[in-house]
This record gives C-alpha cells, sequence and structure tokens, in this order.
C-alpha cells in the first residue's frame, strides 16, 4: 500500500477513501478561492490552502494514531481468546463469531466481517489479506501470519505461542503508554504554535498597505519563505516528538 492508503485505512477509513480526499483537496481549493476573493493576495491564498491541505492530513494522521492506539489495547484479549480456543479445539470460524459478540469493541466490527466471509465460504488466506489491509496494524500482521500457520500445520503447540505472544504484547504496551503520555502534550502544544503566524498575517492584512506589500513580489517571497519554515517546523516537530515504534511485521500477502 501507498502511504496515502495506508493512512486512511489506519485511520478506519478504507471504505471511504475517496471521499476524504475529496473532502480535504476540496476544502483547500474552497479556502484558496475564498482567501483570494477576500484578500485579493495570490501568496496568501496558497499558502493558506497548502496549511488546510497540511492540516486535513494532520487530522488523518491523528485519527489513525487514536485509532491504532484503541486497536492496540484490544490485542491482548484477543490473542488470549486464541490461547482458550487453541486448547479446546474450537475452530477458528467459531472463534470469530465469539470475538464478534464478546470480544474488544474496537475490533467486533472487523472480526464479525472475517466471520461472515469464512461463512460465505471464501478462502482464509484471501479474507486475511483483506484483514490485515483493512486494519493496518502490525499485531493484526501477526494474528494474520499465525492463523495461516495454524490453518497448514493444526493447532498443536500454538496455545504456548498465543500466550508468549500476549504477554510480550502487555509488556510493550506499559512501556509505550509512559512515553506516549510524557510527550504528547508538548507536541500537540508545539503544533497549534505553528498556526500562529498565520493568523497574524491575516490580522495584519486588514490594512490597505500591508495587503499592497504582501501583494508584491518581496511580499509574495517573505510568505512563501514563511510557509517552508513553517513546514520544516511541522516536520521537526513530528520528527522530535515521534516515538519509534517496531514497524508492521508482515503486510506482503501470504
Amino acid at each position: 500500500m501507498t502511504f496515502l492508503s495506508e493512512l486512511v485505512s489506519k485511520a478506519g477509513l478504507a471504505d471511504r477513501a475517496m471521499q476524504v480526499w475529496i473532502l480535504v483537496f476540496g476544502s483547500a481549493i474552497a479556502v484558496f478561492s475564498s482567501s483570494l476573493l477576500w484578500t485579493g493576495v495570490t501568496g496568501l491564498a496558497i499558502c493558506l490552502s497548502l496549511l488546510v491541505t497540511a492540516a486535513g492530513f494532520e487530522i488523518l494522521r491523528v485519527m489513525a494514531e487514536v485509532r491504532q492506539r484503541s486497536l492496540e489495547r484490544s490485542w491482548p484479549q484477543v490473542f488470549d481468546s486464541f490461547q482458550s480456543a487453541a486448547e479446546s479445539g474450537i475452530g477458528i470460524q467459531e472463534q470469530f463469531g465469539y470475538l464478534a459478540k464478546e470480544g474488544p469493541v474496537a475490533l467486533r466490527q472487523e472480526l464479525s466481517r472475517l466471520e461472515n466471509l469464512l461463512e460465505a465460504g471464501y478462502p482464509l488466506d484471501l479474507i486475511l489479506e483483506d484483514f490485515k489491509d483493512r486494519l493496518a496494524n502490525r499485531h493484526a500482521d501477526l494474528l494474520a501470519l499465525l492463523l495461516v500457520f495454524a490453518q497448514d500445520l493444526g493447532d498443536h503447540g500454538m496455545a504456548k505461542n498465543w500466550e508468549r505472544i500476549s504477554q510480550e504484547v502487555r509488556e510493550e504496551q506499559a512501556v509505550i503508554g509512559q512515553a506516549l503520555a510524557k510527550q504528547g502534550w508538548v507536541s500537540g502544544s508545539a503544533k497549534v504554535a505553528l498556526l500562529a503566524p498565520w493568523l497574524i498575517a491575516l490580522v495584519l492584512i486588514q490594512l490597505e498597505q500591508n495587503k499592497v506589500a504582501f501583494a508584491s513580489e518581496l511580499g509574495s517571497l517573505v510568505l512563501v519563505f514563511g510557509l517552508l519554515l513553517s513546514f520544516v517546523a511541522y516536520a521537526l516537530v513530528n520528527r522530535l516528538g515521534r516515538i519509534p515504534l517496531q514497524e508492521r511485521i508482515f503486510n506482503g500477502t501470504f
């Protein structure tokens, strides 16, 4: 998957990807048009439309992070349930049905979809490929891979694997949760501060002499340079505030 499609999938909007991009880029076009009519300064209108586009990506990124964190909290329960299923000899379809009703709320819809597709006769490997793409989560990749192994090799010894994975996920989440709590508000405050210069520019442009200055070649150069600095600052804030996590385990085809 490309970066954009994976971002939409992580945000849980894979089924509405086209509508999402229409909204993001349509909003940018609308801001450009309204800014140009209001201020008459082309450079400022372009900068504001690009900022709106960047804001759209940031909103998607935040939605993806929130959804992924919600999913992360769900996986230990899922792996525990598959451990019990392996010990009891419960089939995969039956286990999907149980989790769709009694499992983590964040995963019930996707697990119910898996159950329905299995019941309709679709091959497990194709269903799990779709499951991985929709969740875009490394633990979903791991779950899919282990289920394929269980189907091909049988459930012998799988209970121990499920137990070990569940324990490792819990330990990892405890460490990551503490780090996220400490740095989250700092990163958010820095990103909000990036909007301050552009709000000031909108106020200053109300004066006719400032509008003329911004509309000049030098004024346009200042706006473009300011936009570049804003994007560099945004990239640095994301880079410095990012906590490195393991990448997806297996996001190719089986």
